[in-house]
């Protein structure tokens, strides 16, 4: 069975050098992980392509745009139509062994 997993990242090349090497670069080798990498500014609007802003309601630092994210999300279901999606934040759960195992066994 291959895996088929979209990253969706703002920075595509810092991606794809560890998807090669490892444990992954021999899954890729052997057919049984096919990754794509979406960059997400292709879906931001403007000559730019912004996708960050400043927070809502004031303070310091940027905060992503949704809109683009959103947008990156539905069109790369539009070609995984069973994915889950994962979103990692660092207000999340730790993503650990054992979460990785639990992900491993949804079908």
């Amino acid at each position: 069975m291959k895996l088929r997993v979209a990253i969706l990242t703002l920075f595509p090349r810092m991606v794809e050098g560890p998807l090669g090497e490892s444990i992954l670069g021999k899954a890729r080798e052997k057919g049984l992980l096919e990754t794509r990498i979406v960059d997400i500014r292709d879906f931001a609007e403007g000559k730019h392509r912004v996708t960050d802003d400043v927070p809502y309601g004031g303070g310091a630092g940027m905060v992503m745009k949704p809109e683009p994210l959103v947008s990156a999300i539905e069109s790369t279901r539009e070609e995984l139509k069973t994915a889950r999606v994962i979103l990692l934040s660092p207000q999340g759960a730790r993503f650990d062994q054992a979460k990785a195992e639990e992900l491993s066994r949804i079908e």
